[in-house]
């Protein structure tokens, strides 16, 4: 005989069971929250959101100032279940820029979960020193040699060449949305010195306008070649802006949340279309390369460079004595290199030029100054490497430009040890945000620090103590970060500025289009230009 017991396990069974859940899950959570070490002022969190549904309606670098008015130089937020303690005082950071190895803040951030679902393997999120140092060395030799930098100013005379043709071809009439053209501008150039390769992207963007413009008419052929380089630029867009999502959603978020798992789905599919790319660059150099004899010189490239690190093919004559960094690199190590150059070198590089296109447009007075001096120092020349030295006032704009308007608002660091901040003791692994947007507007360190003025930065002597406090107060000002994670990319970043910048203006004028227009940018991760519109005009002379 068979006993049966009945059992159900109804609706108001399961609703009641997750009740239980949640209450305890929210008690956890804030029972963790009202015991946390050195609690510091700073607006209350949600479960799960923590702050995040705070800054709704703002951008994140202005919610992030509206918090340092409230609550001081020191507080903190939470985002999505991340503690993050934000600086807002030179004071506060003196340890945290030193460039000794010996530092006890060696990472920028701590290595989100995240990062490996969306394959990130390059240098901003590798907290592994012994990895981070072997790739950096390749990394810093292929963008620090004087030939790299003589081949990006040839690189970027010759594609501002062929981009002021297309501009030429539109019209003086036609309005250019700056943002588009210099994504592509950027993506060109950085994606040459970084693999070898020629992209045409800027070509195939002019094509695609003229082509809807009825300037020209496309065969079946050339409209794939534009499409597949448009879909490609869209990538790399997509894919940089993807990493938010990978950073503040945690694995739940990403993959049960309905609207946010649907873009993350989206997301995934465009890094595997892009890694492919990539891959199959790597993979054809490979095979070059090892097909050309001993006797033949090879490309003069990153990608070259780190395929035949440490072989016998190497062109680098410097070796470290230690041996974990003398094995050549592997496929996901070049892969990694590949992809923060190409982020880096394209998105930085295209919004921060349209932001100083904007206050040069808004400045005219800074523009007449600018042009004068390349009118003295160029003159109708072609512009040689040693020639952007000589532009300082163009320096001290691009400085100045950044001080009001930082693409790196906030740059993290991360301890490696127990260390003292604004009178607390902080255990190990505790998140840092130098918050420099705030610090670039203090009156106590800058002079009308409201005001816009490339003087506060033109012709500093560093070695004059009195002088250089009179401009503006010690670390409180950064372009490219510090300490050892300074960007390794900062001197091929500003040749690129400084040569394009001097080839346009020395010929043209980039006239805003709407002069009372605000600056339309955004910020999460770091400042972008969403759109600009300008006239190109030849210049008056």
């Amino acid at each position: 005989m068979i006993i049966t017991i009945p059992f159900s396990f109804g609706f108001f069974d399961v609703f009641s069971f997750l009740l239980v859940c949640i209450i305890f899950y929210v008690a956890r959570y804030y029972y963790n929250y009202f015991i946390r070490p050195n609690p510091l002022p700073g607006p209350f969190p949600l479960p799960i959101l923590g702050n995040v549904h705070q800054k709704r309606g703002f951008e994140f670098n202005e919610w992030l100032m509206l918090m340092h008015k409230k609550y001081g130089d020191m507080f903190e937020i939470n985002m999505a279940g991340k503690r993050l303690i934000v600086l807002c005082s030179i004071d506060l950071i003196e340890n945290m820029n030193i460039s000794s190895t010996k530092t006890k803040y060696p990472f920028r951030n701590i290595h989100f979960e995240g990062s490996a679902e969306y394959g990130l393997q390059g240098l901003a999120s590798n907290n592994d020193p012994k990895s981070w140092k072997y790739k950096r060395q390749f990394y810093t030799q292929a963008m620090m040699t004087p030939s790299f930098n003589y081949q990006a100013v040839e690189w970027t005379n010759e594609l501002w060449n062929e981009m002021e043709s297309c501009w030429n071809n539109l019209g003086e009439n036609y309005e250019l949305d700056l943002i588009k053209w210099m994504h592509r501008f950027s993506n060109e150039i950085i994606f040459r010195i970084s693999t070898g390769v020629k992209n045409d992207t800027v070509v195939s963007y002019y094509k695609n306008i003229a082509h809807e413009n009825n300037i020209i008419v496309l065969n079946e052929k050339e409209r794939e070649k534009v499409e597949e380089s448009e879909n490609f630029i869209q990538s790399i867009d997509t894919f940089f802006k993807g990493i938010v999502y990978f950073v503040i959603f945690n694995r739940f978020m990403r993959h049960y949340i309905p609207f946010i798992r649907g873009k993350v789905k989206g997301l995934l599919k465009n890094r595997d279309y892009l890694y492919n790319k990539v891959y199959e660059i790597i993979k054809k150099r490979r095979i070059e390369i090892e097909n050309t004899p001993l006797d033949q010189p090879l490309r003069h490239d990153m990608l070259t460079s780190h395929i035949t690190a440490n072989t016998k093919r190497d062109i680098n004559p410097v070796k470290h004595a230690d041996d974990d960094l003398l094995r050549p690199m592997t496929d996901e190590e070049i892969f990694g290199s590949i992809i923060d150059s190409m982020g880096a070198g394209t998105i930085t590089t295209a919004n921060f030029f349209c932001f100083i296109v904007y206050y040069l447009g808004r400045y005219p007075e800074v523009k007449q100054r600018f042009q004068k001096e390349l009118d003295e120092v160029l003159g109708t020349k072609s512009i040689t490497y040693s020639d952007l030295d000589k532009l300082q006032y163009c320096d001290a704009i691009i400085k100045e430009v950044n001080r009001n308007c930082p693409l790196s608002f906030s740059i993290g660091r991360v301890n490696n040890e127990k260390d003292i901040v604004g009178g607390f003791n902080w255990p190990e692994r505790t998140s840092f945000s130098i918050f420099y947007y705030a610090t670039m507007r203090r009156k106590d360190y800058w002079t009308d620090p409201e005001k816009f003025d490339p003087d506060r930065f033109y012709k500093i002597d560093e070695s004059d103590k009195y002088l250089l406090e009179k401009k503006y107060a010690k670390n409180s000002f950064t372009m490219f970060g510090g300490g050892i994670r300074i960007c390794p990319g900062r001197k091929l970043a500003m040749i690129k500025l400084k040569c394009l910048l001097a080839s346009i203006y020395r010929k043209y004028d980039l006239e805003l289009a709407d002069m009372n227009a605000p600056l339309k940018s955004s910020s999460s991760v770091i400042t972008i230009c969403k759109e600009l519109i300008v006239k190109f005009k030849p210049r008056k002379f």
